[in-house]
């Protein structure tokens, strides 16, 4: 529930940025493509996130208070469930058309209207990315604030990063790649 009421958040907020803009009816019609792609996106992540609850649900819970060896053996075995049960993930799962479309526009929108580029500068290290799989500290990075706000909200325990100039969609409790936007920042 928490998650659809978020995504309806994200939606109304997009309608708006769309609505405030010149061409009243292209821009209508970017407004329909845009929420159906937003919510696409929405059900993809919402469908992982009870995946993973699901798979969550017998272990101790990430508490802070844990020792930190407990708490790397519980993210270890959540993320082996999760491989094995998405065992045929591939990239672009959450990413397919048309939902990579309106994450570049936002990247894009970002980019011009933020000058966001300089922020992401040296983010482009090369890094190999694989669904399901961790992803060295050094290569990943936080998604700048202006970036953010521009994008679709998440639910608990998933976030956007940076790697290797891909946006990256992340399980914070298995420390796994959910998905990729390979490229991302390269404007087209």
């Amino acid at each position: 529930m928490r998650i659809a009421r978020a995504v309806g958040i994200g939606l109304l907020g997009w309608t708006v940025l769309l609505g405030a803009s010149p061409g009243a009816a292209a821009l209508a019609q970017a407004g329909d493509d845009h929420a159906a792609a937003a919510r696409i996106f929405a059900e993809r992540v919402e469908r992982y996130a009870r995946l993973r609850a699901r798979l969550e649900e017998p272990l101790p819970p990430f508490d802070a208070r844990r020792d930190a060896w407990s708490l790397l053996l519980t993210r270890r075995y959540l993320a082996s469930a999760i491989r094995s049960a998405r065992a045929h993930a591939t990239p672009g799962n959450l990413f397919a058309p048309p939902v990579d479309g309106l994450f570049r526009e936002a990247i894009g929108q970002a980019i011009y209207e933020v000058d966001i580029e300089g922020l992401v500068a040296g983010w482009e290290d090369p890094v190999d990315l694989v669904i399901n799989e961790p992803v060295p500290d050094w290569a990943l990075h936080a998604v700048p604030d202006a970036l953010l706000a521009r994008l679709p909200p998440l639910p608990e325990a998933i976030s956007y990063r940076l790697a290797g100039g891909a946006l990256v969609v992340w399980d914070e409790h298995a420390e796994i790649v959910i998905d990729a936007l390979p490229d991302a920042f390269i404007t087209r």
